[in-house]
């Protein structure tokens, strides 16, 4: 979770500074809508999450990172030229991109309590096994 908000802090950082440069101009064309954006970065924050499990498990995840990253996008059936200027927007209308991070956070949450509830019911029921 506390990777979660240093990335938000991170994007809200960005987005002052693209707010100070000159001439912004965005390709609507390829802007994701914040609907979108939402289900895309929540997903890739549990990416970025399995690959911090994994690096927790000393595992070798060198490659991991890109392949995830663009395995988030074809999920999504979004490019990496869409994803960098959707991003590039966002962070320039930073009120919307704190919107789609509450957004986020609570999809994450809800994620997160599904699994342990699943969890739980799994022990419990590991334990009524004679």
């Amino acid at each position: 979770m506390t990777k979660i908000f240093s990335g938000l802090l991170l994007i809200l950082f960005l987005g002052s500074c693209y707010r100070s440069a000159p001439g912004n101009s965005f390709d609507m064309d390829l802007v994701i809508t914040a609907d979108s954006m939402v289900t895309l970065l929540a997903d890739l924050h549990m990416a970025d999450g399995i690959i911090t499990a994994l690096k927790d498990q000393k595992k070798s995840i060198d490659h991991l990172s890109t392949e995830y990253f663009e395995a988030v996008l074809q999920k999504h059936a979004i490019d990496r030229k869409i994803f960098e200027e959707s991003m590039r927007y966002y962070a320039f209308h930073t009120e919307d991109l704190n919107e789609i991070y509450e957004r986020v956070i609570i999809n994450l949450s809800k994620k997160e309590s599904l699994i342990h509830s699943e969890i739980k019911a799994d022990t419990l029921s590991h334990d009524t096994l004679p």
